[in-house]
């Protein structure tokens, strides 16, 4: 049986069903998407990583149809899509949300990410440095990656910088050997 999908006004009819996405509630979708995003991150499997990746990207999905000019979920959705080693996927939701918005931090962020887990640590920098420049000075995560990729390509220096304000936000005396070890380094 063939299955037919038409659009109409701000929804679709799938099989003789029509869906109307101006109905759906946008806090509620947010809600479930951010859930199974977290427990991704979270998962102590491959498969329950995978699992709610995808029922993550399906929440994704759906935001977009209801609000398509949504930069962060754009972004989040290639983020997702990433770290499902869909990087043609990935990449073009991730264009879709700068397009959206050039300056947003988190679009910029998520870019970031995508670039450093494809081994691209040029193009992770700069993101990461956007990212930083328009508004995630003071997240943690952010810093701790900034120091990463950059010791990476052996700014050792820079690198130190940003493992010290990590270690500040987050409180932690652990990351301050990890300084010392770079300080030592440049010696």
């Amino acid at each position: 049986m063939p299955i037919y999908v038409y659009a109409l006004e701000a929804g679709i009819e799938y099989d003789g069903v029509y869906i109307d996405y101006e109905t759906f509630n946008y806090e509620e979708w947010n809600s479930i998407a951010k859930s199974h995003l977290e427990l991704a991150r979270n998962a102590k499997n491959d498969a329950d990583r995978k699992k709610n990746y995808g029922l993550a990207a399906g929440a994704y999905q759906t935001m977009i149809k209801v609000y398509p000019a949504d930069a962060e979920v754009m972004a989040t959705l290639g983020h997702i899509y990433g770290k499902m080693n869909k990087p043609v996927h990935a990449k073009a939701f991730l264009d879709r949300g700068l397009n959206l918005e050039l300056k947003n931090p988190l679009v910029n962020y998520y870019y970031g990410i995508f670039r450093e887990d494809e081994k691209d640590y040029r193009k992770a920098l700069k993101f990461y440095n956007f990212a930083y420049q328009y508004g995630m000075e003071n997240d943690a995560d952010l810093n701790m990656r900034l120091a990463i990729v950059n010791a990476k390509l052996g700014e050792l220096e820079k690198s130190s910088f940003y493992y010290l304000k990590a270690c500040e936000l987050l409180k932690n005396n652990n990351l301050k050997d990890k300084i010392r070890q770079l300080d030592d380094l440049k010696k």
